[in-house]
C-alpha cells in the first residue's frame, strides 16, 4: 500500500515524527539527498549522504526492509520529494521530510 499526500505522491513526515523515531531507535534510514556543495548546511545526525543524482547508482546502500526518510535543505527544495518518489517506485517504504536541515536546525534537533 502506498502512502500519499496531495501534491507529490509520497507521504511526508514531520520533524516531530522523525525526532520521535530517532529517539525510540526505530530502524529508519535517514538520507540527505543534497549535493555535496550543500553539506556545509549540516546533516541530521546519523544520516547517509546520497545526493539525488547518485541515488540510482547507490541504491544498494539502502535496506529495503527499513523505512527510508529523505531530506534536503528546506521546504523550498524539491530533492527530498523527488528522491522519495524514486525510492517508492523501487519498492521502498519511504517518506519525505520536507522541512529539511534548515527546519531541523531551527528546532534545535541534533546535527553533525
Amino acid at each position: 500500500m502506498k502512502h500519499a499526500d496531495t501534491h507529490s505522491g509520497v507521504a511526508a513526515i514531520t520533524k516531530e515524527e522523525l525526532s520521535d523515531k530517532i529517539r525510540k531507535y526505530d530502524p529508519v534510514q535517514i538520507v540527505n539527498v543534497l549535493s555535496p556543495e550543500y553539506y556545509n548546511l549540516g546533516s541530521i545526525r546519523d544520516s547517509k549522504k546520497i545526493p539525488l543524482d547518485q541515488l540510482d547508482a547507490r541504491i544498494s546502500e539502502l535496506d529495503r526492509n527499513k523505512e527510508v526518510v529523505t531530506y534536503c535543505a528546506s521546504y523550498d527544495c524539491s530533492a527530498s520529494r523527488m528522491a522519495a518518489k524514486k525510492l517508492a517506485g523501487k519498492g521502498f517504504k519511504v517518506r519525505a521530510y520536507e522541512g529539511g536541515i534548515k527546519e531541523w536546525k531551527e528546532a534545535g534537533f541534533p546535527t553533525e
